[in-house]
Order: structure tokens, then C-alpha cells, then sequence
């Protein structure tokens, strides 16, 4: 009888205790389901989406294809993808949207849609790898634009990773522009010394020598320039 009683005194008490805390639980269990089945329509969803995404790049590539020879139209769907990536997708998609729509405003002058897409591009945070290229893209259409200060600032703020004698040499170009050619043989020196494979060594060599050539009757110039502003 004792046992018995024990039995329905356990039963009791499990039912109280259910009553108290059952509701409780039910909803951690559901919580746990639901977040279940969310992450896995998350994944689901992401890899949907980079599918749609690659497809889109893949055309975009195809629709730009050479400059000189695209057309009116190719122009207008590479402009629409492009966008398309910008605004529906993340990463590197969003990134790659950004940039070609740079691309693309600066083969119709654009300076400054071109300086928008690629302040964008870099807001969306681009991987570690691209953040020097879309930098030094920045920093060559505000030098276009005569935006020296604001160039030279951008080229200041970014690693150079990769590219050191390609920021050297775009730095070398502005202070050049600006009539600094001390300033502008130092970085086209830096250029050369810092990576001895680089793809423009012949540009920069010419550009050194035109320096050399130049740099006796231009200094005065430059020294004239400065008394006149002070």
C-alpha cells in the first residue's frame, strides 16, 4: 500500500510539476524545431541564391565582354545585371555588381557614378584580397576628376597587399600632376624597387627618365608656382 501510494504521490507530483514547467519546455522544444527548420531554409535559401547570382555574373561577363566592341545594347543589359547584383545579393556578387558599374561609367566619363559605385563597393565590405584593387580603382577616378587631395587620402588609408608598386606608381602620378617631381621620382623609384616583375617596369622607367630630362627646367616652375600662391 505504502508503494502504491508512493506511485500515485510521484504521478502527482509530476503532473504538478508539468503544469508548472510543461509549457515552459514545449515552447523551448518548438524554439529549437522552428530554428531548426530556419537554419536549414537559411542554407537552403543562400544556395538558391548564389546559384542565381553566378548565373547573372556569368551573363554580365558575356555581356560586356571587349569595351571597343560592345554595343548599345550589350551596354544597357550589363548595366541592368550589374545593378541587379548591386542591390538583390551580398559578397562578392554585390561587390562585382559595384565595380563593373564603375567600369562601365567611366568608358562614358562618368567620374561621378564611377566614384559612387566604388565608395559603395568598398562600404559593402569586399574580401581582404580586393579591398587594394578597389581602392586604387577610387583613387584613379578622383585623380581623373582632379580630385588630387581626396586620391592621394584613399591611396593613404589602404594596405597596398599585392599591389605596392601599383599604388607607388599612382601616387607618383599625382604629385606629378600636382608639379611635386621630387615627390613623383621618389614614388616611380619605389615603384621599380618594390616589385621587379612589375607588368609596367617599362612605363615607369620612361616615366623616370622623362623626370631626369625634365626635372631641371620643371623644379624652377614649380618653386615659381609656389612663391606666386604664397
Amino acid at each position: 500500500m505504502a508503494d502504491h501510494l508512493t506511485e500515485e504521490e510521484q504521478v502527482e507530483a509530476l503532473k504538478r510539476w508539468w503544469k508548472e514547467n510543461g509549457s515552459s519546455i514545449l515552447v523551448t522544444v518548438l524554439l529549437v524545431v522552428a530554428g531548426y527548420w530556419g537554419w536549414q531554409f537559411w542554407q537552403s535559401k543562400q544556395k538558391t541564391e548564389s546559384i542565381e547570382a553566378s548565373v547573372i555574373y556569368e551573363e554580365l561577363l558575356q555581356a560586356v565582354g571587349n569595351s571597343p566592341g560592345r554595343d548599345a545594347d550589350k551596354t544597357s543589359t550589363a548595366k541592368h545585371l550589374a545593378k541587379q547584383l548591386s542591390q538583390d545579393y551580398s559578397g562578392f556578387y554585390a561587390q562585382s555588381g559595384h565595380l563593373f558599374l564603375a567600369k562601365l561609367a567611366v568608358e562614358e566619363n562618368d567620374l561621378g557614378a564611377a566614384e559612387t559605385e566604388l565608395k559603395a563597393a568598398l562600404a559593402a565590405g569586399p574580401s581582404p584580397a580586393m579591398v587594394p584593387l578597389v581602392a586604387l580603382r577610387l583613387a584613379e577616378v578622383l585623380q581623373a576628376g582632379e580630385q588630387l587631395d581626396a586620391a592621394l587620402q584613399v591611396l593613404a588609408e589602404h594596405k597596398t597587399d599585392g599591389f605596392k608598386a601599383a599604388f607607388a606608381e599612382t601616387r607618383g602620378d599625382i604629385y606629378l600632376q600636382q608639379a611635386e617631381l621630387n615627390k613623383a621620382r621618389a614614388a616611380y623609384q619605389l615603384a621599380l624597387d618594390s616589385e621587379p616583375e612589375f607588368s609596367q617596369r617599362q612605363q615607369l622607367e620612361q616615366k623616370l627618365d622623362d623626370l631626369a630630362v625634365s626635372g631641371s627646367d620643371a623644379k624652377p616652375n614649380a618653386d615659381a608656382a609656389t612663391e606666386n600662391k604664397k
